[in-house]
Formats: structure tokens, C-alpha cells, sequence
């Protein structure tokens, strides 16, 4: 008897490793070609001269090696802003972090807030780190405290919230509420 449950627990583990070999070479077949590594939830940090710069957070991650492009899903990007602006947390669908020159092209519904209470919505932006320069080429809707632009086009820049809509700009000052 003993036997034979022995020779059953051998013949199970071969089993269940042949089925986790075919389910790992399965997973790897179904990846693209110019995909190297896929990674599940992901966190990147940009930091210089020891302070940080912007935390990005993505459920999925796909790294593409020949391109040195990582094809991000779920995405959050937060830029560091200063005590005046508050950190700007951007949200979008998709995203392609440039893995040189660390900039991240969002595309989709994009949502900026800040902690200041600044908002803006947009179909693309693109955080271009060498300048802190957040870029948008399609519409855009920016919206703070009593003042909300619309057009086409936008450079923001985080740290000073200077913000310039480059085309089919239209403005709105909201009135005082209030007596």
C-alpha cells in the first residue's frame, strides 16, 4: 500500500510540473515578438540631485527592448510640484514610457488634477522630462479656480503653472459668488 501511494505522489508532482511547463510556455507564445519582459503592476521613480521628480504607476507593463519603449496600461504619472502648485497626478488608459530620454506619451482620456485644485482633461498628453514640461497636441479643457480654458494644443509647466493653449483658445472668468 505504501508503495503505491508513493509511486501516486511521484506521478502526480510529474504531472502538475509537465502542466505548469506547457501553462509558462503557453503564457510565453502569446506575448509579441518585440516584447521582452511583461511585468504586472509597476512602479518607476525619476530622482536628480536627490529629490524626486515624478512617481509612475501602471498595472501593466511591456517592455520592448529593440524600441526602448515600455507600453504601459492603467496609468498613473504624478509630477512633483512645489508647496505653491501641489503635486499634478495625471491618469490615463494607455501610456508609452521612452525609456532614454524617460519621457511618457499618455493617450486616451487623460485627467490632470493637482492639490492646488487645478484640473484639465485632454485626449494626449505627454510629460517631457528633460524640461518638466507637460504637452498636449489635441483638445483640451483647463480648468483654475475661477478661470477655464478650452482649445487645441497645451504646454503646462508644473513648478510655476504657467499654462498656454495654442490653438481655437477660448476663456472663461467665472464671477464672484457670493454678495
Amino acid at each position: 500500500m505504501f508503495v503505491v501511494a508513493a509511486t501516486l505522489s511521484v506521478v502526480a508532482a510529474i504531472a502538475v510540473k509537465l502542466y505548469r511547463g506547457r501553462m509558462t510556455a503557453e503564457l510565453l507564445r502569446k506575448l509579441p515578438k518585440n516584447i521582452e519582459v511583461s511585468l504586472q503592476k509597476i512602479h518607476f521613480t525619476e530622482t536628480r540631485d536627490g529629490m524626486k521628480k515624478w512617481d509612475l504607476v501602471a498595472d501593466k507593463a511591456d517592455y520592448d527592448k529593440k524600441g526602448e519603449i515600455t507600453h504601459l496600461t492603467g496609468v498613473r504619472l504624478v509630477v512633483t510640484g512645489d508647496h505653491a502648485t501641489g503635486d499634478i497626478v495625471l491618469t490615463a488608459p494607455k501610456a508609452d514610457f521612452h525609456n532614454i530620454s524617460k519621457d511618457v506619451k499618455m493617450n486616451g482620456n487623460i485627467l490632470a488634477k493637482s492639490a492646488s485644485g487645478m484640473e484639465f482633461t485632454a485626449t494626449d498628453a505627454t510629460y517631457v522630462a528633460a524640461r518638466a514640461l507637460i504637452m498636449s497636441s489635441g483638445p483640451v479643457s483647463f480648468t483654475d479656480g475661477k478661470l477655464k480654458l478650452e482649445g487645441i494644443g497645451m504646454e503646462f509647466i508644473p513648478k510655476t503653472k504657467n499654462v498656454r493653449i495654442l490653438n481655437r483658445v477660448t476663456a472663461n472668468i467665472m464671477p464672484r459668488s457670493g454678495k
